[in-house]
């Protein structure tokens, strides 16, 4: 039995000797995980009498932004989606939205072309039940400061298919909706 405690004692003494020496919280040297991401998104602002809701989220990675677009109310079918230059969405037309985002002067094209405009993200595919999801990472964007920056520029949602060849902007249609890119 005192072969018990004496074991029993060696094996706590450790704990004894940390617990005299006070509460003091051990803090690692350095970064102590991953950089939060940068993130972004936007909400629709649709012509009256639609009943299209929906949000863009952009995530800044190591491999770019990524863009995760989801979307509810609108008519089945593809329709063009894409980011353009000024972050201004006044109805009914959305035109003050201007041109799409197009900083390093490209032609219009729809992912994985590489040489497009940076604010052409292809079409949404909107299925029977009104719905739709698209998700691309392009490194034609940031979330930061600079050029390239998505943060203050408008989405817009067409009515049609973007062709992914028409000049300058895929053959898209009328703009269904326009949401402007905030950073959360």
């Amino acid at each position: 039995m005192l072969g018990q405690i004496s074991r029993l004692a060696l094996l706590l003494a450790p704990l004894a000797l940390l617990a005299s020496c006070g509460t003091k919280e051990l803090v690692p040297d350095g970064p102590s995980g991953p950089e939060p991401a940068e993130e972004a998104a936007a909400t629709f602002k649709l012509e009256s009498g639609m009943n299209t809701a929906g949000s863009v989220s952009f995530t800044q990675t190591d491999k770019g932004v990524t863009i995760v677009a989801s979307l509810t109310g609108l008519p089945p079918g593809k329709h063009g989606l894409h980011l353009h230059e000024k972050g201004v969405c006044d109805a009914p037309d959305f035109t003050t939205a201007g041109e799409h985002f197009n900083p390093t002067n490209q032609p219009h094209a729809c992912p994985p072309v590489t040489s497009r405009h940076a604010g052409d993200f292809g079409n949404i595919e909107i299925g029977t039940d009104g719905t739709g999801r698209l998700e691309l990472t392009t490194d034609l964007l940031t979330l930061g400061s600079g050029p390239s920056s998505a943060v203050g520029k408008a989405i817009i949602l067409h009515d049609v298919e973007d062709d992914c060849t028409t000049q300058p902007s895929g053959g898209s249609g009328k703009r269904l909706g326009c949401a402007v890119v905030r950073m959360k």
